[in-house]
């Protein structure tokens, strides 16, 4: 059974099952005039906007990829595109696949060593999730009057516990990166080719964190794609017609939920935000039909952007 579940299309096909699962129990007494009715009181204009938005933080994500890299830079462009092909490869498959794809095109195609790579991919990641996370945790701490009619003390109290500490988690980690880097630029390389690797990544990283100049930039830019994020699943709320009592609240509680739920469910599959919208969306006032119909909407506002400028970016790979 371990060599069975070793391989990796039978991760992939327990995944897409249980995606199935999820979204079966989820829709089998669904009734789907009412989500129809409900996406009828959306509005076109706020899901243009919408994807318009989301569009533009895709382009300030490649480019923080870009950023993330030695000088000298191989040009925007390239690194814009391959990174966008990435994104179509994180939608269809778990655990940021994507990101994988993304550190062998740069290897591929830019001559960037792979550790380079792992390293530049890493820090961009992890300053996205970072500032989102710390977002949620204001939320929930600058509206504590009124989260108090959606969640008691103690529940809205954990979560900003598991929110705080998982930030803290992650800043000691790459504290503890710059610090090793900083003694291993001069150590001796390793004959074992895994233990070069780990080597030069926290070596490469290190040389990032110590940057303040470039980490002060990196963090600026990344603030304006969380923000750019958020908005664009904010305006997803009116353009579902789902009459959230909160917009901004409700549609980053589900991003937060469905970006977990993608490290281990294909996001094209949508079960993930189908059960973030069902578990959200009640707590601002919107019926079961509101909520579907805002995660149908959420999943185009997700894909359609990614997928109409990754899809030729990774054909021309093929």
């Amino acid at each position: 059974m371990r060599r069975i579940l070793s391989q990796a299309w039978v991760r992939i096909l327990i995944q897409f099952g249980v995606s199935i699962l999820i979204l079966w129990m989820l829709l089998d007494d669904v009734d789907f005039d009412e989500v129809r009715q409900t996406l009828k009181q959306g509005s076109i204009g706020w899901f243009l906007a919408a994807v318009t938005v989301k569009t533009t933080a895709l382009l300030v994500h490649e480019y923080r990829l870009w950023l993330a890299l030695p000088a000298p830079r191989p040009p925007t462009g390239k690194i814009i595109s391959l990174g966008l092909a990435a994104g179509v490869i994180n939608l269809a498959l778990p655990a940021r696949a994507g990101d994988v794809a993304a550190i062998g095109f740069m290897e591929r195609e830019c001559d960037i060593p792979a550790p380079v790579g792992t390293a530049a991919v890493g820090v961009t990641s992890f300053l996205e999730a970072a500032l989102f996370a710390f977002f949620l945790l204001s939320a929930f701490g600058l509206g504590a009057a009124q989260w108090s009619s959606l969640l008691d003390d103690q529940t809205r109290t954990q979560a900003m516990m598991w929110i705080g500490g998982s930030i803290a988690c992650g800043c000691l980690v790459l504290f503890a990166m710059a610090i090793l880097g900083h003694r291993w630029a001069t150590a001796t390389t390793p004959d074992n080719v895994g233990l070069r690797f780990i080597q030069r990544t926290v070596v490469e990283t290190s040389v990032m964190l110590r940057n303040s100049r470039y980490l002060g930039i990196q963090t600026g830019a990344a603030a304006i794609q969380v923000v750019l994020v958020v908005a664009a699943f904010s305006l997803a709320v009116p353009a579902s017609g789902a009459p959230a009592s909160d917009a901004l609240l409700a549609g980053s509680l589900v991003l937060g939920i469905s970006s977990l739920a993608a490290f281990v469910l294909p996001p094209t599959m949508a079960a993930g935000p189908t059960a973030a919208s069902a578990l959200v969306m009640p707590l601002f006032g919107v019926d079961e039909s509101g909520a579907l119909a805002y995660a149908a909407m959420y999943w185009l506002v997700a894909h359609a952007p990614a997928v109409t400028m990754g899809l030729p970016a990774l054909w021309a790979r093929r």
